[in-house]
């Protein structure tokens, strides 16, 4: 058949050259052939793009989100929402690798590895030791639209169990946006306040929004 045909024209032009060159759809299309292997996938493709908006859109929908497009199954649905999840713990894993190699922990690479490609709002507390050196991490919170609403009670506990001295608190922008809202800077501000009666500083707070990070510390507004 001649989309088995083609389907063998793009693993071998991936073979040869990765995906440089692919148009969206096209790198879409190898994805499903590993999921769905005798179909035409190139219309699913084409309506994945359609119904999303675009590739990073897709490859951030949940299974559930995809499984509402004709033509997918859960098993391919399953397959394309789990490659975003799947390069957050490379990220993860490039962050233990670097702490290997020179003792340190890059607590902002670890931040936009945690939360890249998130398409609802997350918080999560990295647990510092005296000496700055991480514990720990633990997400606290999820939303799934808008603002996300913090506990700080499980934020406690976590730094509490992990026997933390100071702590990073990151959440992501989903639309992709660095600056803070007038909604993170009082968050930062009672946050600080919380920690202080417990003898935890808050060493930072972290905002992942597209491929950026923003950092309060950083930036000089921790306690602004």
């Amino acid at each position: 058949m001649e989309h088995a045909g083609h389907r063998e024209r793009l693993r071998e032009r991936f073979a040869q050259a990765g995906l440089a060159g692919f148009a969206p759809h096209e790198a879409l299309e190898l994805l499903l052939t590993f999921a769905i292997p005798r179909r035409d996938v190139n219309p699913l493709a084409h309506r994945l793009l359609e119904h999303f908006g675009s590739l990073p859109r897709v490859l951030e929908a949940s299974v559930e989100d995809l499984g509402l497009v004709p033509g997918m199954g859960r098993s391919s649905a399953t397959l394309v929402a789990m490659l975003v999840p799947l390069f957050r713990l490379y990220r993860q894993g490039l962050v233990v690798e670097q702490e290997k190699d020179t003792g340190e922990t890059d607590l902002l690479a670890l931040c936009q590895a945690l939360l890249m490609g998130e398409a609802v709002e997350r918080f999560y507390v990295l647990a510092l030791d005296k000496k700055g050196k991480l514990l720990g991490h633990s997400r606290v919170s999820s939303g799934d639209d808008g603002e996300t609403a913090v506990y700080p009670r499980l934020m406690v506990q976590a730094l509490l169990r992990y026997g933390a001295s100071a702590c990073v608190v990151a959440h992501n922008h989903p639309s992709g946006t660095l600056r803070p809202s007038g909604a993170d800077l009082q968050l930062t501000r009672a946050l600080s306040e919380m920690m202080r009666p417990l003898d935890i500083q808050l060493a930072d707070h972290v905002i992942v929004g597209g491929d950026g990070v923003f950092s309060f510390a950083r930036e000089g507004l921790l306690n602004g």
